[in-house]
Parts: structure tokens; sequence; C-alpha cells
């Protein structure tokens, strides 16, 4: 399964019990509080997994992880270079 939109619903919703069906791409996921600290720690090693990345610990921020749309933009620009 590749990273998208569609995957990372499914893994909220399957993996960190979260009611996705109110959810849109530019939905904040932290700043709202719809996924807390802990599921950091889960969310991130599936974006590593599913992107083929390494994300690092300066780039765990809101800049990058707080909505689907900046997530999957930090990870296209990630494997760009």
């Amino acid at each position: 399964m590749a990273l998208s939109s569609e995957a990372l619903l499914v893994y909220m919703q399957e993996r960190l019990g979260v009611d996705t069906s109110d959810i849109s791409d530019a939905t904040p996921l932290f700043s709202s509080n719809l996924l807390d600290s802990f599921s950091i720690v889960e969310l991130i090693a599936f974006i590593e997994a599913q992107g083929e990345i390494r994300v690092d610990a300066w780039d765990v921020s809101l800049d990058n992880l707080d909505s689907i749309e900046r997530i999957l933009q930090f990870v296209q620009i990630k494997r760009a270079g």
C-alpha cells in the first residue's frame, strides 16, 4: 500500500481508533486534538514504512504532520531530496 490520503485515513481509523468520517486532507490532526502525542510514534512508523522515508527528530513538527495534506507534502519533499 502506497502512502495516500486513503491509506492514512484507514490507518488512523483501524490502528489509532479515530473516527475519520469528518476528516478532510486539511483537517488539523494534532492541534485539534484528534491525535495525541502517544499517536505520533505509531503514525511516524507508518509514514516511514509506507512513504519509504526516514523521519528525523527535527522533522517532527506541526508544519510537517498536522494534517494529511501536510504529511503527504512532507513525504513528497523528503523523497525528492
